[in-house]
């Protein structure tokens, strides 16, 4: 063999070490989850990985708390549209996440369990502002910031979030779980694609208080997955680390 295949067969291989090496760092990056997925994109290596689906923010599986935030911080979804059902406030919210909620609220209604209505969907960054700072103002940091989400942490923000109520029904506490309504939404949700985000006991993982009003719809799939295995939040689901508080 020629001293210059000789160099140039050994280039080539060098090269392939470097992108290989190179590749492997960043996916054990990746790996720690409070570092989102497009930073690094690793959606351009593995589009299909945990760390693609629950960082990219128009993911249905995308995971935002107090160590995710979305990226960008101003992220504004698209194919949001009006709930034609069950939306007395005219919230907006995900397409997808709308029909699924017309589905959950006419069989609640069928099954007697009361009339659903969105009580709040889709919420941009600067509505977030607004509503973080109030909520800070009137309880104080430590107590708002386990209600009220930073702007870009939100997961209204990612139009696949919504509040639910019903028909003579207060929403807001967490009496709104002894309700009829709420019952029956925490037993039947996930059967629409909807999981209860900030379940009891879990604060130290999501972050937040129990809130038995907030639903997250992550598809069929996904949340079926999470009732038959009995994982409370999507933070264990995906083996995401838990965040309790922000990092700064």
């Amino acid at each position: 063999m020629k001293l210059r295949n000789r160099l140039s067969i050994s280039a080539v291989t060098r090269s392939i070490s470097v992108r290989v090496v190179t590749l492997a760092l960043t996916l054990s990056l990746v790996s720690v989850g409070s570092i989102p997925a497009n930073a690094l994109n690793v959606c351009d290596v593995d589009p299909k990985s945990v760390a693609c689906i629950t960082g990219k923010a128009s993911s249905t599986s995308v995971v935002v708390n107090k160590i995710r935030p979305l990226i960008p911080k101003n992220y504004y979804p698209s194919n949001l549209v009006r709930i034609p059902k069950y939306n007395p406030l005219g919230r907006i919210i995900k397409k997808e996440v709308s029909a699924a909620i017309v589905k959950l609220g006419d069989r609640m209604k069928a099954q007697g369990q009361g009339i659903l209505v969105v009580q709040s969907g889709f919420r941009s960054y600067s509505s977030q502002v607004k509503i973080h700072s109030a909520k800070v103002a009137a309880i104080g940091k430590a107590k708002g910031e386990k209600l009220a989400a930073r702007p870009g942490h939100s997961e209204h923000q990612t139009g696949l979030a919504v509040d639910f109520a019903a028909q003579g029904v207060s929403t807001g506490t967490t009496s709104f779980a002894k309700t009829k309504a709420g019952i029956w939404l925490a037993a039947n949700a996930y059967k629409f694609g909807f999981v209860l985000r900030y379940p009891y006991g879990k604060t130290q993982i999501t972050g937040y208080s129990y809130e038995p009003w907030h639903f997250r719809y992550v598809g069929v799939e996904t949340a079926a997955a999470m009732h038959n295995q009995k994982i409370a939040t999507l933070e264990e689901y995906f083996a995401l680390p838990a965040a309790p508080g922000y990092l700064n």
